[in-house]
């Protein structure tokens, strides 16, 4: 069943492509030599759905097309991450963790939208290095998850940023992840993104009344302009995707939950988060 959606999807992909070539006035040769293509037959490959190609590979089509406004660039971007995300397994064998770390940062970059739920930990997009080091201590690749956590950091510094809610139980800023001048320095960290018009930060009260979905586990959903949601399950050791419409549907219901009836607003969460940041840094 993925392997028939992601075909679909790279058909739709592929005729996006065919339409702005047939725009720009190109033929497959033209466009294949401007994008820097070996041989042409690629584009004829990419245009019938046949290849997947690569972030740059798409970067440079659209480049050579012409493609710069950003709805319709973002568009064919959206399909693409789409299609991976639909081809990456789920898995739990250590060797392929990193590049599924590699498909979260994709799927990132091209995201209108993301809600984190964070329970237990900071989200990966507010997190300092200091405290991803901390989060990552005792794993083979941990210089390499702290590396590609920062490089994460970019889609909301960026010129075009992804819009981030981020629903944080009051705990979190609480437990000591890392020594308290550091964890002062992390909250810090937190308010100064907090201020960026594209990123709000919500503190859920630990002592908030009943259940409520955050209690079930740390997820991401990730919104894009034109293709479906998709939920990352970012357990320590193996994250996984959720990309079925019914599944996904819960944790659409789960962020708006939890973002409008359960935690506090943005002015209210910055005042607590800063009055925490205050008390580790007489006390640290």
């Amino acid at each position: 069943m993925d392997q028939n959606k992601a075909n679909a999807v790279l058909r739709e992909l592929g005729a996006q492509v065919r339409a702005a070539r047939n725009r720009a006035g190109l033929d497959q040769r033209s466009l294949a030599r401007f994008a820097g293509f070996k041989a042409h037959s690629r584009i004829s490959d990419i245009e019938n759905g046949k290849y997947q190609a690569s972030d740059d590979e798409y970067e440079r089509l659209l480049d050579a097309l012409g493609v710069t406004e950003h709805g319709e660039r973002e568009r064919i971007l959206d399909l693409a991450a789409q299609a991976v995300a639909i081809r990456t397994p789920v898995t739990v064998d250590p060797a392929v963790i990193l590049g599924n770390t590699v498909q979260l940062i994709d799927h990132e970059r091209v995201a209108r939208r993301i809600v984190a739920a964070a329970p237990l930990l900071l989200p990966g997009l507010l997190q300092t290095s200091d405290y991803s080091r901390a989060v990552h201590d005792g794993r083979s690749d941990v210089a390499a998850q702290v590396a590609l956590r920062a490089g994460r950091r970019d889609v909301l510094l960026r010129r075009d940023p992804v819009r981030l809610v981020a629903l944080i139980d009051s705990t979190v800023f609480l437990r000591p992840v890392i020594p308290p001048a550091e964890m002062a320095n992390q909250l810090r960290h937190v308010l100064w993104l907090g201020e960026r018009p594209n990123v709000t930060i919500q503190v859920v009260p630990s002592q908030a009344c009943g259940y409520h979905p955050m209690l079930a586990g740390q997820f991401e959903l990730i919104e894009f302009s034109a293709a479906s949601p998709i939920v990352l399950l970012d357990h320590h050791y193996a994250p996984t995707f959720l990309r079925e419409h019914d599944e996904v549907a819960k944790y659409v219901e789960a962020a708006e939950l939890l973002r409008t009836e359960v935690a506090m607003n943005a002015k209210d969460s910055a005042t607590l988060i800063a009055a925490i940041a205050q008390g580790m840094e007489r006390h640290g």
